[in-house]
């Protein structure tokens, strides 16, 4: 972890330093994903005089402003601000740094989340679609016996066919006595199959 430390109108200690890199070392956990080296710190603190006096009335005292940017480089939306304000220095780094670690919560549990979901379309897309009761109990191969009418002529097969809305009709042919099978083709015309085979 790169850490960068930019101190405005106020020297910035050892004893700060050490404290931000203890409270950022906590943060490991969840880093790991993003690779320690794979994340910068700037830590920014300034000191303004307030606007308001103090409870007491005294003079305006003096608040140090904490700003802290974390930037996990290889992590799509990985960038983490927060600020605080306070009269201690040592407490706004403590809320600053507090803010930060609950960002990261956040952002490893949208990850997570994100993690999840894809993993679960994933496996949708690899399993086949389960079938229904209905489907796992229809045979591939469905036997039916051919019901041929009486003999009739190919007009009267031509309007069966139209009538019963069928694909296809097999029928003896009254003239021949020939099996033979009329079927609608795509064009919206008849097609006529002899099948060589005399049932009269």
């Amino acid at each position: 972890m790169n850490i960068e430390f930019r101190g405005v109108d106020i020297q910035i200690t050892d004893a700060m330093k050490s404290f931000i890199e203890g409270k950022l070392g906590r943060f490991g956990r969840y880093l790991r994903e993003a690779g320690e080296d794979q994340v910068e710190v700037i830590v920014s603190i300034s000191s303004v005089r307030s606007r308001h006096k103090d409870y007491a009335g005294n003079s305006q005292p003096t608040l140090y402003r904490v700003d802290l940017h974390m930037y996990l480089k290889n992590i799509p939306n990985g960038s983490i601000h927060a600020w605080e304000e306070d009269v201690d220095v040592f407490s706004a780094l403590d809320l600053c740094l507090d803010e930060i670690e609950r960002q990261l919560i956040k952002l490893k549990q949208r990850r997570l989340e994100l993690r999840r979901e894809s993993a679960k379309i994933k496996e949708q897309l690899q399993s086949p679609k389960p079938l229904s009761p209905e489907e796992r109990e229809k045979p591939f191969i469905v036997e039916e016996d051919l019901a041929v009418e009486k003999p009739m002529s190919v007009e009267d097969a031509i309007l069966e066919l139209e009538s019963n809305g069928a694909f296809f009709l097999p029928f003896v042919d009254i003239d021949t006595g020939y099996l033979r099978i009329l079927y609608r083709k795509k064009g919206g015309n008849f097609g006529l199959l002899n099948t060589g085979c005399r049932i009269m």
